[in-house]
């Protein structure tokens, strides 16, 4: 992260990064729930920290972790950005049960269909874009999650 970045531990154990106009929140709903919400243009101002936290989360959650991105305020993404979320997920495939991402605008639908392609997580990754659907995904699986334990 760069100098103009700022990490906070939220009260609730979430975490708020920003810088510039990107903003990511980690929230965790459920012990194998992730809840990323992703605001603004994402020129990979906050570098590889938003991946890291995830991966954190993936390295102590009992595994498959649900991954929600919330992007529906998310204006897009540098191709860097891009490319490192494909790398990611492809990566990381193993550990993660779904991810659902909300998109708010046709170039983040389109940004995260090119990365789905290229990670080879078509199974994976679920795009919406109506909030209901995607918030109705979310409770399901906090529920399974919850029934769990």
């Amino acid at each position: 992260m760069t100098s103009s970045t700022h990490r906070e531990v939220l009260p609730d154990g979430g975490v708020r990064m920003t810088s510039g106009e990107v903003a990511f929140l980690f929230a965790r709903p459920k012990a194998n729930v992730l809840v990323v919400t992703i605001t603004g243009y994402d020129k990979g101002q906050l570098g590889a920290a938003p991946l890291d936290e995830i991966g954190s989360v993936l390295r102590v959650a009992t595994p498959p972790v649900h991954l929600f991105v919330d992007a529906r305020d998310a204006v897009g993404a540098t191709v860097r950005v891009s490319e490192d979320w494909t790398s990611f997920l492809s990566r990381h495939r193993t550990d993660l049960a779904h991810v659902h991402v909300l998109a708010g605008s046709k170039t983040v639908e389109l940004t995260v269909a090119i990365a789905r392609h290229l990670s080879r997580t078509d199974r994976l990754i679920q795009i919406y874009s109506d909030p209901k659907i995607f918030e109705a995904q979310l409770e399901a699986a906090c529920n399974r999650a919850h029934a769990a334990f």
